[in-house]
Formats: C-alpha cells, structure tokens, sequence
C-alpha cells in the first residue's frame, strides 16, 4: 500500500517500512507519531484521491533520529554595489520508519527488521581475518639505487688586491 501524506508543508510517498527524512518534528527517538493529512492511498487494485483530504486514513510513524541536513552556502550578491554576503545554513531533520498505513479498514504493517545473529557473525569474519593473515604475501625485493652525484665543485674566489700608492708630502 503507498500513501502520499502532507507534513512540514510538503508531500511525502511512503510505503510500510520505508525510512523517510521529513522536516523536524516533536518527539523524541523511539517515539510514535501519526499522520492524519492523507492525500490518496494507493492499493493493488484501487486508488484514492482525497479531495483534498482523505478521511480515516492515517499513516503511523516511529521516530529513529533527530540529525541535521548537510550544509548548504547561501550567497547574496549585488552587482557594482560591493556588497556581499555568505552564509551557511543546516536543516532539522527527523528520520522516521513508516510503520503501519490504514484506510477503509485496510491496513498494511512494515515486515519487521530481523537481525542476525552477532555472535556468529563476528566468528565469521573472524575466521575470514585467520585465513587472509595465513597467507604468506609476496614481497618484492627493491634494491634502492643511490646515485652517485658528484658534489658541485666551489669555484674560489680569487681577491686581487690592488696596491694603491700614495704619493706623500715628503716625496713631491
């Protein structure tokens, strides 16, 4: 059964047992919430189209999490002005599990979560860790070549020293 259902001023298509990301709610996790404004239900065999509600029909909820959306940047721009602005902004959300849809006396239920077994599983994969460290690997044998470079020869700078004589009263 799919049911298209109005909250936090936008529409939403769910089925029983879809994990859906709506607008913030009040609630806290774990709790249970119903939707009243239904806008059709869809079956097998028919379709409802509310006008614009549809009466008894009603989608319940379960709450899974209260998180934030990725960040998105607002910019504001205005030409040869100099102006500029930036902002960042993150959304509420609430995660929700569509448990149950009824209407008309039909109702169709989420198939519940049913969860392995860890202990087995953490064998496993223990097991699996065992066998690929048993393995010996191959290593290459990389020889590091070193270079030999000549180290750059210092030219010495060669200071001629120019004697300058000095006539003295004396010797005019």
């Amino acid at each position: 059964m799919l049911a298209i259902f109005k909250t936090g001023g936008k529409q939403y298509s769910a089925k029983a047992g879809e994990i859906l990301k709506v607008e913030k709610l009040n609630g806290a996790k774990g709790d249970k919430i119903s939707f009243t404004d239904v806008l059709a239900v869809s079956d097998d065999k028919t379709n409802s189209i509310g006008q614009p509600l549809l009466k008894d029909a009603l989608v319940e909820a379960k709450i899974i999490d209260q998180i934030r959306d990725k960040k998105i940047i607002v910019f504001k721009k205005r030409k040869r002005q100099n102006y500029r602005l930036t902002q960042g902004h993150r959304q509420y959300l609430t995660v929700l599990r569509i448990e149950t849809i009824s209407f008309d006396g039909k109702k169709s239920t989420a198939t519940p979560v049913v969860k392995k077994n860890l202990k087995t599983e953490s064998k496993e994969s223990q097991k699996k860790v065992e066998t690929k460290e048993a393995k010996p690997t191959k290593k290459k044998n990389v020889t590091k070549k070193t270079l030999n470079k000549a180290s750059p020869v210092k030219k010495k700078s060669v200071k001629k020293t120019v004697k300058k004589t000095t006539k003295s009263k004396e010797d005019k």
